[in-house]
């Protein structure tokens, strides 16, 4: 992971077969806690959970109540 995306410790070269031009594409590490490859894994969760929303404006919100209520809340 410290390394990921350095050339300097691994890269594959791409040559085209017609107009002979090559590129070297570096290695990464494909790990979720990479800053750089976590973010692919990130963006796939956001896009699924997106899909499963209701296609309605919504906020969220978290209400608390007082220490004194909550024994009556658990109770019922």
């Amino acid at each position: 992971m410290l390394h990921c995306r350095d050339p300097k410790y691994g890269f594959l070269t791409y040559k085209c077969s017609e107009c002979n031009t090559t590129k070297a594409v570096p290695l990464v590490c494909k790990s979720r806690i990479c800053p750089q490859c976590g973010k692919r894994y990130a963006d796939k969760w956001v896009d699924e959970l997106v899909d499963r929303l209701f296609a309605v404006p919504h906020r969220h919100m978290v209400f608390t109540m007082p220490e004194e209520l909550r024994a009556l809340f658990e109770a019922d």
